[in-house]
């Protein structure tokens, strides 16, 4: 009796699947979940965005066109911009107050000064800066970093390292030449802490170099051989809680010191001439990094972090989501609990990642 009953379930099932024809019913597979997009725009202008700033809950947007500025992360970008040339470098001097540096009009070498503009009420209304910067020689001004702590503002040119008060008009030189000939400075970190002040670039063979100024003797120590050349430094961060880490970046990796110096290690070493201009920390003291191919804006967004203070790095692709992922600059937003990496983009504006959306180690 039990052999009868067994034989007639697979009969039944048999028969509703086949049916009286004999034919096969087709079941359709469910299909996939679409993939989750981690990836939001906040900018959706397709500037390049060089250099993002805070000031307060305030954002800076420095861009191939011009200053963009909005009160918060949930307001409307404004264009407050003395001119629409690119912003080199913007200086927050105080709520509000901004010194920025934007690039001259056509190529050098440049029969005026390097265009400073002031703003007491962030950007409504501008003033331009007379000052000395260069003297005749008319350099670029590359970057600018304020130190809070000491009211020193201090600029970078081709060769010229060199710091005034924070009326940016009397300019006393540093380092280097006014009329020095190189690709250029563009790395400039001020360390209060240890009184050091961090700056490099790229000198006129293309030959990458990073170099510290010890602010009570001017001593000055150079690197020269952290990268392969041609080679070149950006930017980077000075550690907020470990007076004795930094990180610096530029054309073919990261370097990080953990002893101000004294010796260095290559995470992110000789990475195929890659460029990362910036780095950034979170509250936890998770670092974030993301950089950029020179071949052009068509590019996986790639955005590189470390749970373990620098010691390992683990990458996150998102080139599914953006095909112009060149990454030039970054800055960490706090949301009220949560977190978001902004990245300004290579002539495709800024994008937002949730740090919960990234794998970090």
């Amino acid at each position: 009796m039990q052999y009868i009953a067994a034989w007639s379930v697979l009969s039944l099932a048999s028969f509703i699947l086949t049916g009286c024809s004999g034919s096969s019913i087709a079941i359709t597979p469910t299909p996939p979940p679409p993939p989750v997009n981690v990836v939001d725009t906040v900018f959706a202008s397709q500037v390049t965005v060089g250099r993002l700033y805070l000031d307060g809950e305030a954002q800076l947007a420095g861009t191939s066109d011009g200053l963009f500025w909005r009160t918060n992360a949930q307001a409307d970008w404004q264009q407050r911009s003395p001119t629409t040339a690119n912003v080199n470098a913007v200086a927050v001097i105080a709520p509000g107050h901004y010194v920025v540096a934007m690039h001259p009009a056509g190529s050098a070498p440049h029969t005026e000064a390097s265009p400073l503009y002031v703003t007491q009420d962030s950007g409504a209304n501008w003033q331009t800066i007379s000052h000395d910067f260069g003297r005749d020689s008319y350099t670029t001004i590359n970057n600018l970093a304020y130190d809070v702590s000491t009211g020193a503002l201090y600029a970078v040119g081709a060769t010229a390292v060199a710091v005034a008060d924070s009326t940016a008009t009397n300019w006393m030189l540093l380092d280097g030449k006014w009329d020095g000939f190189a690709t250029g400075v563009h790395l400039l970190e001020p360390q209060p802490t240890q009184q050091n002040l961090w700056f490099g670039g790229q000198g006129a063979i293309e030959n990458g170099f990073l170099r510290r100024y010890f602010l009570p003797d001017r001593a000055i120590t150079t690197w020269t051989d952290l990268f392969p050349n041609p080679s070149t430094f950006k930017g980077g961060l000075i550690h907020p809680t470990d007076s004795q880490t930094v990180l610096f970046g530029g054309e073919g990796g990261i370097a990080i010191s953990r002893n101000n110096g004294e010796s260095w290690e290559l995470p992110l070493g000789d990475v195929n001439h890659r460029f990362y201009w910036d780095v950034v920390i979170d509250d936890a003291g998770v670092l974030y990094t993301a950089g950029y191919d020179k071949s052009g804006p068509e590019q996986p967004l790639i955005v590189e972090c470390s749970s373990d203070n620098g010691i390992t790095w683990h990458s996150n692709d998102f080139a599914d989501e953006i095909s112009k992922g060149g990454v030039r600059s970054l800055a960490m937003i706090d949301l009220g609990g949560d977190s978001a990496l902004y990245l300004g983009l290579w002539k495709n504006g800024i994008k937002s990642i949730s740090t919960a959306d990234l794998n970090c180690g």
